[in-house]
C-alpha cells in the first residue's frame, strides 16, 4: 500500500520525466527521503580513484541524460562529503544543459590543506597514534624520489626538501581521499530557467532606480 504522506508529496512537488541511459553497472540517481531536493549522484568506476590533498579530477557517473527544454540540472556536493572529508564540487553548482547528452561526469576536489597537518595534531594529539599506525614519514626528497621526481642541482640546500610526509601503504600523503565504485559523490537538482533576451540600450541607469554601491554592495552605509 502506497505511503499517504509520500502520495500527498508526489501531488505537491512538480514532477519531469528524465530519461537516462546507464552503462553497464552505473546507478540512476536516488532520492533517499520524500523530502529531498537532491537526488544522489554515484560513482561510475572500474577503480578507486584517489584525491590527493588539493587535488580534482572528473569523476565519472556512467549517466547520459535527455533534459526537457526550460530546465537545467544543477550539481552540487554532498554535505556529508563536505563535513567528514573536506571534498566539493569544484565548480558548484554545475550546470548541465538541456542540449548535452554526452556521459555525466562531476568535478570533484579534495580540499584538505596538508600544511594544517601540526595544527591538527595541536588540536588532536590523537592523529599521531593514527601517523604511527598507517602512515611511513619520509623527506620531501625522499617522496619525489620514489615518485620519478627529481631535484634539481642545490635543492638540497633548501629546507623545504627535508619536509616531512606521511604516506599510507599505497604511497599517498595524508589526507589522500579514495573515491570508490558505486560511492554517493554529489547531489542532482533539476532547475527550471528563463533565458534572457539581451537588448543593447545607451544608459541602463536610466531604467528602473539605481542603489548606487560597487560591485556586490548594498549602498548602504
Amino acid at each position: 500500500m502506497q505511503n499517504p504522506r509520500r502520495k500527498k508529496m508526489k501531488n505537491q512537488v512538480k514532477e519531469i520525466k528524465i530519461q537516462c541511459a546507464a552503462q553497464n553497472g552505473a546507478q540512476l540517481p536516488e532520492y533517499k527521503t520524500i523530502g529531498a531536493a537532491g537526488a544522489d549522484v554515484y560513482a561510475y568506476l572500474t577503480e578507486n580513484i584517489t584525491l590527493e590533498p588539493g587535488e580534482y579530477k572528473m569523476i565519472p557517473t556512467g549517466l547520459s541524460c535527455s533534459i526537457p527544454e526550460g530546465f537545467e540540472i544543477q550539481v552540487r556536493p554532498r554535505s556529508g562529503l563536505a563535513a567528514k572529508n573536506g571534498v566539493t564540487v569544484l565548480n558548484a553548482p554545475g550546470t548541465i544543459d538541456s542540449d548535452y547528452r554526452d556521459p555525466v561526469g562531476v568535478i570533484l576536489q579534495n580540499t584538505y590543506n596538508i600544511a594544517n597537518l601540526p595544527y591538527q595534531i595541536a588540536r588532536d594529539p590523537r592523529i599521531l597514534e593514527d601517523l604511527c599506525d598507517h602512515y611511513r614519514e619520509m623527506d620531501l626528497e625522499e617522496y619525489l624520489a620514489e615518485h620519478g621526481g627529481t631535484c634539481p642541482a642545490g635543492a638540497a640546500l633548501l629546507n623545504i626538501t627535508g619536509q616531512k610526509i606521511y604516506v599510507d601503504d599505497d604511497g599517498n600523503p595524508y589526507g589522500t581521499i579514495y573515491i570508490k565504485q558505486g560511492e554517493r559523490i554529489a547531489q542532482m537538482i533539476f532547475c527550471e530557467y528563463k533565458r534572457a533576451n539581451f537588448i543593447p540600450h545607451p544608459n541602463p541607469n536610466e531604467i528602473g532606480k539605481d542603489r548606487g554601491g560597487g560591485f556586490g554592495h548594498t549602498g548602504r552605509a
